[in-house]
């Protein structure tokens, strides 16, 4: 059973995911593979610069809208990002 949780950060790139489709078909769209937009819905990853802002413009967003875990202060001080 997976238990993994979204970022709570996070939670309005899931929700305007589900408006859009599945994970596969997003993912799909943007040229990414399903298990790396997981992990990016569940703030396991961060994307890079250039699939970043393609995700916020396939959902009309903000880097800060969709991402605001990346712009807080202690981000970087975790040595798992």
């Amino acid at each position: 059973m997976n238990t993994t949780v979204a970022s709570p950060q996070r939670e309005k790139l899931k929700r305007l995911r589900k408006l859009k489709g599945t994970q596969r078909e997003v993912a799909a769209c943007l040229g990414i593979t399903e298990s790396h937009w997981r992990e990016i819905e569940r703030g396991k990853s961060v994307p890079g610069t250039k699939l970043l802002f393609k995700i916020c413009h396939y959902f009309d967003s903000t880097v800060y809208e969709l991402f605001s875990d990346l712009a807080h202060p202690n981000f970087f001080d975790n040595d798992s990002n």
